[in-house]
């Protein structure tokens, strides 16, 4: 009885110090290690949310740009500091996602990272060249049936969506695209523009205006729901017995793991009610991007936690069908 009621009072204490550090949190500026490239839209959605951080909590909310090594720069900066909320990191898919899979050694582990609040989806679309007499997705995999190896598709990278998707239909349906890799998805997409591939994986925003004017056809928004930027291409869901697997990048907000839940949950509910849910902040730093909310987006960290695990097990999965191992 005594063990439990001194376990009990140590629980009790440590909670109320949580919620104390919660009440007089932030009381000095806070960092916000960022892997993504300034100006781009996982930049633009995190500079968004300091901004309505600091107007909300009193505080500067500095975003600190690190670039490289598939994120895990940022990563380990993040995971590796004090758990007190005064250093956050801008989370993505690969980040959290992909890297265990692609990567036989990492300077981070996920799960030393905890989920705050996650963003949105960067829409993207499969596109073709308008030589390909294909107008949808299932008659694009067909036409790659019959012809193994001829059709060049754009990637970017092992763990890239397209070199996921490619690698995928080889391995699990024997659909083979010629892979032509680039440095980066605007260099793909420059080939395809330029005819040198016939396919590529790209964001819907740049390319609704090619897609107006006839320089490529979109055949698919890899979400699940069509979008405003191009509202007569068919989410890849509308495709029946199609069981192609979501690769899509998305955005999100992270914490030390050991970071109180208090914090945790002050910063998801500020992000979630100051940016996220206000439609003409929405418009100025997310869709103009071409970031879509979906599940979890603006939920509470429990729904992101949620989402981590089913993207782990996804990419896990994918990995293995896709034939990709650690480098």
């Amino acid at each position: 009885m005594k063990t439990m009621l001194r376990t009990t009072a140590i629980l009790a204490s440590a909670l109320a110090f949580q919620f104390a550090a919660a009440q007089s949190y932030p009381a000095k500026p806070v960092r916000i290690f960022s892997p993504w490239a300034a100006g781009g839209p996982g930049d633009l959605v995190t500079r968004g949310a300091a901004q309505e951080l600091a107007t909300a909590l009193g505080q500067p909310y500095v975003v600190e740009t690190r670039v490289g090594a598939d994120g895990m720069i940022v990563a380990e900066a993040g995971s590796k500091t004090a758990p007190d909320g005064y250093n956050l990191t801008g989370c993505d898919q690969q980040i959290m996602s992909i890297n265990p899979f692609v990567h036989a050694s990492m300077p981070y582990q996920v799960r030393d990272l905890a989920a705050v609040v996650h963003y949105g989806f960067l829409v993207s679309a499969l596109h073709v060249s308008p030589s390909l007499p294909v107008g949808t997705l299932p008659e694009l995999l067909e036409l790659a049936r019959s012809r193994p190896g001829s059709i060049a598709w754009g990637s970017f990278g092992a763990a890239s969506a397209s070199n996921f998707y490619i690698e995928w239909l080889k391995n699990s349906r024997g659909i083979q695209f010629l892979n032509v890799p680039y440095k980066g998805a605007s260099f793909a997409w420059q080939g395809l523009l330029a005819g040198d591939v016939q396919v590529a994986y790209f964001a819907v925003g740049p390319a609704a205006a090619a897609a107006k004017a006839g320089k490529i056809k979109s055949l698919a928004i890899m979400l699940g729901k069509r979008v405003a930027q191009m509202p007569e291409v068919p989410s890849y869901l509308e495709s029946p017995g199609l069981d192609f697997p979501l690769v899509v990048t998305w955005f999100g907000l992270c914490a030390q793991a050991a970071t109180p839940k208090p914090i945790v949950q002050r910063l998801n509910a500020e992000v979630s009610r100051r940016l996220l849910a206000n439609e003409a902040l929405r418009g100025k730093f997310m869709t103009s991007q071409g970031l879509e909310m979906e599940a979890p987006s603006g939920e509470p960290p429990e729904a992101f936690e949620r989402f981590l695990a089913a993207e782990l097990e996804k990419y896990a999965k994918l990995a293995k069908l896709s034939g990709i191992t650690p480098q």
